[in-house]
């Protein structure tokens, strides 16, 4: 680890031109991380950029104000001497920005995510999914630098690190919450961050729009083999009656994960005609198996996928999947 570090910052020192970037559909965990990364190498003097699509980030804001983040356009021509992939290691979920690797000269990966389809390739790389998310693997990198820093940024990166956990553990309430994620919560106490307003900031932070959208998609709830598998589905309809974007609403899982009885949990929201995000979650079933089928990712217990085509078509597919799933799991009980 600190032979990497090392290198990493080798390389920051070298660089004329640093850019910062993230999977698709940014999240808690690597939207924030790539904040957190920015204000530790502007500590070292060096400015950077981080690239997104034109994504609403509007859930961030409390983090924003000083931060250099655009919206990526392949025809501007960026060719970064440095660019860092965080939270993300397949081609496949950067969309467009995939032309940032071709460009870099010098590319470092970072992720917590089994390696997925269409992996990418860096010249430097940690992927390792016992960190519970992105920004664990930068504190633990940076953790000397971040510390040798003034009080102000110390506790503006506590507050985007602690972020990616309470995005990545659904405060504390995932399978993944262990003895290091809160010996890393009190790591980062020390630098100042108030753990009760970062979660008010980040998980109470709803429009009534979205709480009325949250609402329509409980409402489609049905229960599968046995109340084994739970699914929701949102409509394209339903997120444009509320004038909504899809990348606003955190994920609608969230809501679910204390129905009792439940193997997994599967949730389906169009984006756009024939266009659907899928989500799973499971505590007992390997659903990142299911995700990764259809060109998606993620970990064991939380993964998902894009998909594309008919609805009842998928949904008749993805419920052969989980029949066959929850049949194994079963079996292997006995």
């Amino acid at each position: 680890m600190n032979s990497l570090t090392a290198d990493i910052l080798d390389k920051a020192k070298m660089a004329k031109s640093i850019a910062i970037t993230t999977h698709i559909n940014p999240d808690g965990d690597g939207f924030c991380a790539a904040l957190a990364l920015q204000r530790i190498l502007l500590g070292l003097g060096q400015n950077s950029v981080i690239y997104t699509d034109d994504d609403d980030l509007t859930r961030y804001a409390f983090l924003m104000d000083t931060c250099d983040v655009r919206t990526y356009d392949a025809d501007l021509g960026v060719t970064p001497d440095l660019l860092f992939i965080l939270d993300c290691n397949s081609y496949d979920r950067l969309g467009e920005r995939a032309g940032l690797v071709e460009a870099a000269s010098t590319t470092v990966l970072l992720d917590h995510h089994m390696v997925e389809n269409n992996a990418i390739t860096a010249d430097l790389s940690l992927i390792e999914p016992a960190y519970v998310s992105v920004g664990a693997i930068i504190y633990v990198l940076f953790k000397p630098q971040i510390f040798a820093l003034s009080a102000s940024d110390r506790l503006y990166i506590g507050d985007c690190l602690y972020t990616t956990i309470l995005n990545d553990t659904n405060n504390y309430a995932n399978a993944n919450t262990n003895k290091a994620v809160y010996t890393l919560a009190a790591d980062l106490c020390e630098l100042g961050i108030k753990p009760h307003v970062l979660y008010k900031e980040y998980f109470m932070n709803h429009s009534a729009e979205e709480m009325r959208y949250v609402g329509e998609t409980l409402a489609t709830i049905e229960l599968h083999f046995g109340r084994k598998l739970l699914t929701m589905f949102s409509s394209l309809e339903v997120m444009q009656r509320n004038n909504l974007n899809p990348d606003s609403v955190m994920n609608i899982t969230r809501w679910v994960q204390g129905v009792n009885g439940l193997d997994a949990i599967m949730y389906l929201r169009e984006d756009a005609p024939g266009l659907f995000k899928l989500s799973l979650r499971s505590v007992v079933l390997d659903v990142n198996k299911i995700a990764a089928r259809y060109g998606g990712g993620g970990h064991r217990q939380a993964s998902g996928c894009t998909l594309t085509g008919n609805r009842e078509e998928i949904m008749a597919m993805l419920m052969k999947d989980f029949e066959a799933a929850i049949t194994e799991y079963e079996q292997s009980k006995n």
